[in-house]
């Protein structure tokens, strides 16, 4: 039987330069209840798997790691649905990447308590510290007062407005049924997962900063240009999704959100001459493909002059592949 009160969930891979930090902030927890560490490396070659395995060897009942032989994130494998989900059986998770870290030891047990005390609530969160890991900029807090106003609560429509959950910020009451609603193929997966819970309650706001984001050149999400070029598609899928799934096809939420979003990706894929990928979203998404068209004039404009250039690349592709075919055969002959 698990008695662990909270499951923390954390993702690494290529973390050997980070994943101590990270993992010291799990174990130094200070908490009147048991918690665990679901821990999925993704096949590291790095050293990062066998300092996992020296925290499994001092830390047993505390560290339970998922050793992948195959990268399956390269695969297009959700980690979290396939292999940390399932194993949940606390009342709480938190989450936490192998590359972030937390800084305050009591951390757990403020949120636990927060949760205790406010049942309404499904989940809660706390600024992060950002830091840069190049110290290319000065580090900042995440979410800012600015941004958070005088915000206590948040809403699920607050949450399909912007992000104000940093990953390792976040304890769930954990929704059981997020496996069965969570989509495949998205991104960001954490926003999706913030969502999800969103639909059974608000998240409280705590204002103690308890933890450290870092940004790195390894990151996912370090640049905005490479992040759309390498996860566009996963990511217009997960504003086509939370339109239907969460938002209940809300036309607020198309116009102001999802499709500037989906229409900055398209203007990334034209910029770099990312066709292939342009034609999946139009053939997977054809009434948000050609709705962002219509978002401003000089897009539009630049988008009428795309379309022309994409039927006469369609063109050019199918006559090479005839000439390829025509000289096989010519070949053989």
């Amino acid at each position: 039987m698990n008695k662990s009160r909270v499951t923390i969930l954390c993702l690494a891979y290529n973390h050997a330069k980070f994943i101590r930090q990270c993992l010291d902030g799990f174990v130094m927890q200070k908490t009147n209840f048991k918690f665990e560490v679901l821990i999925h490396d993704d096949a590291s070659t790095d050293g990062t798997t066998e300092i996992i395995k020296e925290y499994e060897k001092k830390y047993p009942d505390i560290i339970k790691p998922i050793y992948q032989t195959e990268n399956q994130f390269s695969k297009g494998v959700s980690i979290l649905k396939t292999y940390l989900f399932p194993n949940v059986k606390s009342k709480y998770v938190a989450l936490c990447e192998g590359d972030d870290y937390w800084t305050d030891k009591y951390k757990l047990q403020k949120q636990v308590d927060f949760m205790e005390t406010h049942p309404q609530y499904t989940g809660c969160f706390h600024p992060v510290k950002v830091i840069w890991e190049d110290s290319s900029r000065k580090p900042y807090i995440y979410p800012s007062k600015t941004k958070m106003g005088w915000k206590r609560v948040i809403t699920k429509k607050n949450l399909l407005k912007t992000n104000y959950i940093q990953t390792n910020s976040v304890l769930y009451k954990w929704y059981s049924n997020i496996i069965n609603e969570f989509p495949d193929n998205i991104a960001p997966e954490d926003w999706y997962g913030h969502l999800l819970h969103s639909t059974q309650g608000n998240f409280g706001f705590m204002s103690d900063v308890m933890g450290v984001y870092r940004k790195h050149s390894g990151g996912i999400w370090f640049d905005v240009e490479k992040r759309h070029l390498k996860f566009g598609i996963k990511m217009v899928k997960f504003f086509y999704c939370a339109y239907k799934n969460i938002s209940g096809n809300s036309k607020e939420y198309l116009q102001n959100i999802a499709l500037p979003n989906i229409k900055s990706i398209m203007d990334t894929y034209y910029k770099n001459g990312y066709i292939k990928e342009l034609l999946v979203l139009k053939e997977t998404y054809p009434d948000l493909y050609e709705a962002a068209f219509r978002i401003g004039t000089k897009e539009h404009v630049k988008y009428k002059k795309y379309r022309k250039t994409s039927t006469l690349f369609l063109i050019i592709s199918i006559l090479l592949l005839i000439l390829n075919i025509i000289q096989a055969v010519l070949g053989v002959l």
